[in-house]
């Protein structure tokens, strides 16, 4: 016998679940008996010990084939099951006629009996088991060839029992017999991937050098990107306004929130003379880099136009010529609403191209400032009429993006405009930074913290005061 295979035998699992299994049953009832436990009178050391001897003579030497590469697979598990498996099924038979309390152990021995082997065994070899093992309870109960009482017929509980416990033990058998059997079709479909693999594995090595190079391309190339966009995010920032917030007669926030690194919201505001103020905000479609390249030219056009002295109409008429002589090719389009606040003679005069109704808020009460036009790059026909509202002190205009009303919850509702509307009232009397941030954390909560799906934009002005009328 060949040490080096002896050791191999010793480090196969099945070895170590066999006797490992055989010992600690020999050795749990050895204890036992020792401890004087009831129901073990009947068992004997030198049947414990044979049990021990015959487990490991049997065990080895079946192995040791298996090791050695004597024995495939398919012969090692024939020969086993008929000089290992069927001693250890009417051993734990015979255990079980002479200690039914311990029934719990039986089973778990015999289970692990039947675990090393189970991914191999066909299922002809579980179903003869099954049928071994029913046998063997049979002759020993109703025959007292175990030196037990036997059962009679006559003793119907112990009858029904006896038959109700073989249907659980033949059930256990098929079941296992079915779940070797699909891991044995598995196996094979493994060791064949297995085998396909190694044929193919300089071919995937190669393959993988070639990922792991575009994978660095691609982290290059992601990498720049990831810092153009940062600093296209920066400059984006610098489009927008600032020093708005030190203007004595407006208390003014302004909040942009660009769903991705760079988004497709603009807002301008500006101080045209004193106590006469013009916002201008719109809104591109589309998200990203795309909303943002349109942004920059919406703040071009814009640009050229907001200190000309024209009405809110004009300019919007304006916008949308020219911006659709410059892109009628790419189908782009975009909202907006340009308000002029002329405090001095308390006017609000505004125009609307297919903006979302903005909310004015006098004395507690909701207007709402409805477009009075279609969206930019419609048609070079639209035309945008102006409205003039009266305007007072401590009036309160909101100004936002349909990111605000659009953002859905877990549940797909949109936030909308009554909710909204219940964050107005109760929070009216803050000032416009304390506003902001009252929405933002409504929607916050509403959205449950989820990233926006759109770009969002919140303006909340309050005039401080209009002079009187005269």
């Amino acid at each position: 016998m060949n040490f080096f295979h002896l050791k191999r035998t010793f480090k196969l699992p099945v070895t170590l679940n066999w006797i490992l299994g055989g010992g600690f049953v020999s050795v749990l009832f050895s204890i036992l008996k020792f401890s004087n436990t009831e129901g073990l009178e009947k068992v004997s050391y030198s049947e414990l010990i044979l049990f021990l001897v015959v487990n490991a003579v049997t065990a080895i030497p079946l192995n040791y084939q298996l090791a050695n590469g004597r024995w495939n697979l398919q012969k090692w598990m024939k020969i086993s099951f008929y000089v290992w498996h069927i001693p250890m099924l009417l051993f734990n038979a015979w255990l079980m006629v002479q200690v039914p309390d311990f029934m719990v152990v039986m089973l778990t021995a015999l289970y692990a009996s039947y675990l090393a082997p189970f991914g191999m065994m066909e299922r002809r070899y579980f179903i003869l088991g099954a049928l071994i093992y029913s046998f063997s309870l049979f002759l020993f109960y109703f025959t007292g060839i175990a030196g037990t009482s036997p059962i009679r017929l006559s003793d119907r509980t112990l009858v029904i029992f006896f038959f109700i416990f073989v249907l659980t033990i033949l059930l256990y058998f098929y079941w296992m017999s079915i779940a070797s059997g699909f891991l044995k079709s598995q196996s094979s479909k493994v060791q064949k991937l297995l085998r396909s693999s190694r044929k193919d594995k300089r071919k995937l090595s190669e393959e993988r050098k070639t990922i792991e190079e575009l994978m660095a391309q691609l982290n290059k190339s992601f990498q720049i990107i990831k810092k153009d966009l940062l600093t296209a995010k920066r400059i984006q920032k610098i489009m927008l306004p600032s020093g708005f917030e030190h203007y004595s007669d407006l208390d003014i926030r302004a909040e942009y929130i660009p769903r991705d690194e760079v988004g497709g919201d603009f807002y301008d505001i500006t101080r045209i003379n004193e106590g006469v103020y013009r916002l201008f905000l719109a809104d591109a479609t589309g998200h990203g880099v795309q909303g943002a390249l349109i942004t920059m030219a919406i703040k071009v056009g814009y640009e050229f136009l907001k200190n000309s002295g024209k009405r809110p109409g004009e300019i919007l008429e304006i916008l949308n010529s020219e911006f659709i002589e410059k892109f009628k090719s790419l189908n782009l389009y975009y909202t907006c609403i340009l308000v002029d606040l002329d405090l001095n003679k308390g006017v609000l005069r505004y125009s609307s191209a297919g903006h979302p109704e903005q909310v004015l808020i006098q004395n507690s009460e909701f207007l709402t400032l409805p477009n009075t036009g279609r969206m930019i790059g419609l048609s070079p026909a639209s035309i945008y009429k102006d409205k003039i509202l009266k305007i007072h002190s401590e009036d309160r205009l909101l100004l936002f993006s349909d990111g605000l009303f659009e953002e859905p919850n877990l549940n797909k509702e949109f936030y909308g405009e009554k909710r909204l509307y219940n964050v107005l009232n109760k929070e009216k009397g803050k000032s416009s930074r304390e506003l902001v941030d009252s929405i933002l954390n409504d929607l916050a909560t509403f959205t449950n913290g989820n990233v926006y799906q759109d770009d969002l934009t919140v303006i909340s002005l309050r005039i401080s005061k209009v002079p009187s009328a005269g």
